[in-house]
């Protein structure tokens, strides 16, 4: 086993963030952002600029510790400012690789290239067929689940993508997960249609190390037949980094009204600053008054030619509660 693997040097990610989708087809909403706001990700900031006609390459992706069909990839061609369709292509027949590897004290990840695992077009039956193209998921989740494509705290992750001759690389880690202690529910009240519904507050102790941020989305009876991260419930408005509290114990309210008597699963994932960042710019330019307004400066950390995206480490804790 050891003598298969490979060193490469160690890749420091730079800057991404959250998710915070409402369309519930995940490869479109990606698609969606790289086509009207243009951006270009890698490991430096890049302003929008509306003389951008070469079409980009659209990575999303992620590796998590906790649900083994949501370790996936959707990758999209975005469309060009001279083009008036407002979808993304989905890009089929790439390939697509995820490897495992190990930080050593050099500062350099050791891959082992025996734990890798070549994702393929997905035939998940709970995807639906209209979305399933360009998603590319591993076999065993059909074949063999227990053995499927699992991420571990503290490894470190190779996203490996040819399209076309051309080839992209991204690494992340997946950090530990924060422990949910507690969700409670409060500031009821009674909304338009005359419905009952609460908000919801997760409490957890930051850790005493610098550098913690965390995403966290929710599944309850509007979503439960979703698949993906971005049909998940996601909210800006609930975001979280440490840098003012450090150490703390925290209790972030959303302000998603849920209905009485629902039951919702709260999932909070512990992310690198470069994931944070990343989601973090991606929310804002898609919820600002419109790509031509100003100038949106986002950041990937997906490397090659004409590519955009991000490979998200998702190290997931969760909860359930219902609203009373």
């Amino acid at each position: 086993m050891n003598d298969s693997k490979n060193t490469l040097h160690f890749y420091q990610p730079v800057n991404p963030n959250k998710l915070n989708y409402r369309i519930c087809n995940p490869a479109l909403n990606m698609a969606m952002a790289g086509m009207l706001l243009l951006f270009t990700g890698c490991e430096k900031n890049f302003d929008i600029g509306l003389d951008h006609n070469e079409p980009l390459l659209v990575v999303e992706a992620y590796i998590n510790t906790g649900i083994p069909e949501y370790n996936y990839v959707i990758l999209s061609k975005s469309q060009t400012t001279e083009n008036t369709e407002i979808t993304g292509i989905p890009v089929k027949n790439a390939l697509v690789k995820i490897s495992e590897g190990s930080l050593m004290q050099n500062n350099t990840i050791v891959w082992d290239t025996n734990s890798t695992v070549i994702l393929k077009e997905t035939t998940l039956p709970n995807v639906p067929a209209g979305i399933s193209n360009g998603i590319y998921t591993d076999p065993k989740l059909q074949t063999d689940p227990a053995q499927a494509l699992q991420g571990i705290s503290g490894k470190y992750y190779l996203l490996e993508i040819e399209v076309n001759g051309e080839a992209y690389t991204a690494t992340t880690p997946l950090l530990h997960p924060i422990p949910i202690n507690q969700l409670s529910t409060s500031y009821h009240y009674t909304d338009k249609d005359g419905s009952s519904k609460g908000r919801i507050t997760v409490h957890f102790k930051d850790p005493d190390t610098t550098g913690n941020c965390q995403l966290f989305y929710w599944r309850h009876s509007d979503n439960k037949e979703s698949f993906g991260w971005g049909s998940l419930g996601t909210s800006k408005r609930i975001i979280n980094s440490d840098e003012n509290n450090n150490g703390s114990y925290m209790r972030l309210t959303n302000s998603y009204g849920f209905v009485k008597g629902d039951s919702i699963t709260y999932y909070m994932a512990n992310v690198t600053r470069d994931v944070y960042n990343f989601w973090d710019s991606y929310n804002k330019a898609r919820n600002s008054n419109g790509p031509l307004s100003t100038p949106v400066s986002l950041t990937g950390n997906i490397r090659g030619n004409n590519v955009t995206g991000c490979f998200s480490g998702l190290a997931i804790s969760s909860a359930t509660v219902v609203m009373d």
